[in-house]
């Protein structure tokens, strides 16, 4: 009896699923108002945990999950000019959002955006083969938010400008009164 039961609610949680994905699927023949267009971005972008500025409503397009980062001597190093990124969080959150003509070996011009919506022009690209960096720009950002090695950890989330398609960063930041580094292990792939 029991099994009947169970076999039901999987029937029923089936033709639910494939209800949704009709539906879904269906989107792509349908032209959207305007207003329909805002309300299904709205609601898809619920799902995501995407940065709350005001001045970058309506900017916001397909966007990564945010990644956080702790900053180290040489990302806050005038010198070294560059925030580098972790491997991993450059496959999961900025690989499935570039487009098949961007070299990120060439580097891309990107914009990056802090807390306030300010806007900070910038380099995303692969530096010596081998380490991921935000460049070109960087230091103002720094600069900008006296931001400190060890104690600052930023939180990042990239996306799509919905206008020019422009790939681009929001960071924002907080301080650790008491810190200590925290080293990531390496895995061996």
């Amino acid at each position: 009896m029991e099994q009947k039961k169970a076999k039901k609610i999987d029937h029923e949680e089936y033709k639910e699923i494939y209800g949704a994905a009709l539906c879904i699927s269906s989107f792509k023949h349908l032209i959207l108002s305007p207003e329909n267009a805002m309300n299904l971005q709205a609601s898809l972008q619920a799902t995501i945990d995407i940065p709350r500025v005001p001045s970058l409503n309506g900017l916001i397009g397909r966007c990564s999950q945010p990644f956080e980062k702790q900053l180290t001597e040489t990302d806050v190093n005038s010198k070294q000019c560059r925030l580098s990124i972790n491997k991993v969080d450059v496959e999961n959150a900025v690989m499935p959002l570039l487009k098949e003509e961007e070299n990120v070996e060439k580097g891309i011009r990107v914009k990056v955006y802090d807390a306030n919506g300010k806007e900070f022009p910038m380099t995303f690209k692969l530096w010596a083969h081998k380490l991921h960096v935000l460049k070109e720009g960087w230091i103002g950002f720094c600069t900008d938010h006296a931001l400190l090695a060890h104690q600052d950890f930023l939180k990042l989330w990239v996306f799509r400008n919905l206008h020019t398609e422009d790939l681009c960063f929001f960071i924002t930041s907080r301080r650790l009164q008491e810190f200590q580094l925290i080293k990531k292990r390496r895995l061996n792939a």
